[in-house]
């Protein structure tokens, strides 16, 4: 896999690493550039996208995480059950709060809920659940 920065143009065909957010543009991880894409990022003034391209051989990895799930849903499961029941553990804390007075380890902890979110979301898809936006 190779992974960097393009100009929208140079970036069809790669795959988005992150969920680009400008204006009233949201482009969804996983999203494929082609044109309707490239036109979306140009309108929105994007000037750089950050793009994984698959090599030869290369697996994506929604078809790793689909194949471990059919194969051993228990597996994935079990992850899951125990990415969430640390994250619990550790927002039950007294002392743990997401947002403090200091900046950098708000944003860290931020980040910390968002990718733990992001692991749920994903695996839980991957194994056919839907999970709602909002709860």
């Amino acid at each position: 896999m190779k992974f960097g920065p393009a100009s929208p143009r140079e970036a069809i065909g790669g795959v988005t690493v992150h969920t680009l957010r400008q204006g009233a543009l949201v482009l969804k991880k996983g999203t494929t550039i082609g044109a309707a894409e490239v036109e979306a990022l140009e309108k929105a003034g994007v000037k750089e996208i950050v793009v994984v391209r698959l090599e030869q051989g290369d697996v994506s990895e929604d078809v790793a995480a689909a194949g471990i799930a059919q194969a051993e849903p228990s597996l994935l499961s079990d992850r899951l059950l125990d990415i969430a029941a640390r994250f619990s553990a550790l927002y039950a804390r007294r002392d743990w709060t997401v947002v403090s007075d200091d900046a950098a380890l708000s944003e860290a902890r931020m980040a910390l809920a968002l990718a733990t979110r992001h692991a749920l979301v994903n695996g839980l898809s991957w194994l056919g659940i839907q999970v709602p936006d909002r709860m």
